[in-house]
C-alpha cells in the first residue's frame, strides 16, 4: 500500500495519525511527565517503522538492479528501479574525477541519483509528516516546563526555547524544512537521489536505543546495571547508525564509478557542496558522539567512586 501512496497523501496521513495517537494516548490534560513518555513511545515507533521500511525500499533496489561488468570496463550494468517514464538499464560512464583535470563522475544516467521511486518518495513523506507533528509535541512540552517553572507567565517563543529541548527541536524543524523541499521537487516530477535519501533515513535505527536509554534512566535509575547497558548499546547504535553509515552512503556511491575508499570518493568524486552537506554532518554526528562517550565515561568514574566510597575500610 505504501509502494503506491502519493508522497502529498503520505505526508498528511502521517500527520493526521501521529497527531490522533498522541491525543489518545495523552488523554485530556497530560502532565508533563505523561506528554514526555508519549513523545518517546512515538518517536521509538516512528523511528523502528521507518527503519524497516527503509531496509526494505533499498533491498527492493538492490533485488531489482541487475549488476554485471568491471568498473574499468565503464562501470555496473544496473536495473533501475523507476516509474514507468525511467529507462529500464543503464550503465555508467566515469567522465573523470575532481582531482584529474576538475571534472567530476558523470551521473546523468546514474541509478543510484537518477532513480525515481513512489515508495521512496512516500517513505520521504511519512519522516516529514512525522517531524511536523512532534516539532508540535516538543512545543507543548516545552510550554508545560514553562507552565511549572513560571506560573501564570506570558508564553512567547523564546520563553518556549528556553525550555524546549533546542538541539532536538532544531533538528526536526531542519529536515522538515529539507524534506518539504524534496515534496515540492517530487510534485514537479523533478527529485533526484530518493535511495541516497532513504539511505541517510537509517539513522533512525538508533532512536530506539537512545529512547530506551531515557526510560531506564527515567523510571529505574537505580537499576544502575540496566542503565549502564543501555548507555553503551546507545553510544554502539549511534556509532554505527550515524557515523559509520555516511561513510558506507558514500562508498555506495563511490563504487558505481569504480571507486573502493569512502575517503577517496569524497575527496575526488563528489561535488562541492555534497562535500560539505556530508563532511558537516559526520563531523557533527563525531561531535555529538564524542560528547556522549565522555559524559558515560564521567557517569561511570563516578558510579565507581561512589561505590569505593560506601564500601567498608577494613582495619588491622
Amino acid at each position: 500500500m505504501v509502494s503506491t501512496l502519493p508522497s502529498d497523501v503520505a505526508l498528511l496521513a502521517s500527520f493526521a495519525v501521529y497527531r490522533l495517537i498522541h491525543r489518545y494516548a495523552e488523554g485530556p490534560s497530560p502532565s508533563l511527565a505523561r506528554l514526555s513518555a508519549v513523545i518517546r513511545a512515538t518517536s521509538a515507533l516512528h523511528s523502528s517503522a521507518t527503519t524497516i521500511f527503509a531496509a526494505y525500499f533499498l533491498y527492493r533496489c538492490r533485488a531489482q538492479w541487475l549488476e554485471a561488468g568491471s568498473p574499468s570496463a565503464g562501470g555496473p550494468v544496473m536495473k533501475s528501479d523507476t516509474r514507468p517514464e525511467g529507462s529500464a538499464y543503464v550503465r555508467q560512464k566515469v567522465v573523470g574525477a575532481a582531482g584529474h583535470g576538475g571534472r567530476y563522475p558523470d551521473d546523468s544516467t546514474n541509478p543510484v541519483l537518477q532513480s525515481r521511486s513512489t515508495l521512496g518518495n512516500a517513505i520521504t513523506a511519512i519522516e516529514c509528516g512525522y517531524l511536523l507533528q512532534d516539532t508540535i509535541s516538543l512545543l507543548r512540552e516545552a510550554g508545560l516546563r514553562r507552565r511549572l517553572a513560571q506560573p501564570g507567565s506570558q508564553s512567547t517563543l523564546r520563553s518556549l526555547l528556553k525550555y524546549a529541548d533546542r538541539t532536538l527541536l532544531f533538528h526536526h524543524v531542519g529536515i522538515a524544512i529539507a524534506l518539504l523541499v524534496l515534496q515540492y521537487y517530487v510534485h514537479q516530477d523533478r527529485e533526484r537521489g530518493i535511495y541516497i535519501i532513504v539511505q541517510f533515513l537509517l539513522m533512525n535505527s538508533s532512536t530506539p536505543v537512545l529512547n530506551l536509554r531515557w526510560w531506564l534512566r527515567t523510571y529505574h535509575p537505580s537499576s544502575r546495571l540496566l542503565c549502564l547497558g543501555s548507555d553503551f548499546a546507545f553510544i554502539a547504535a549511534f556509532y554505527v547508525a550515524r557515523i559509520w553509515l555516511v561513510g558506507w552512503i558514500i562508498r555506495g556511491y563511490g563504487k558505481s564509478h569504480g571507486y573502493e575508499s569512502a575517503w577517496k570518493v569524497y575527496v575526488e568524486g563528489m561535488r562541492l557542496p555534497c562535500q560539505m552537506g556530508t563532511g558537516a554532518l559526520w563531523v557533527a554526528n563525531t561531535a555529538w558522539w564524542a560528547l556522549l562517550v565522555i559524559s558515560v565515561v564521567k557517569r561511570l568514574l563516578g558510579d565507581l567512586a561512589r561505590v569505593g566510597q560506601a564500601m567498608p575500610i577494613k582495619k588491622d
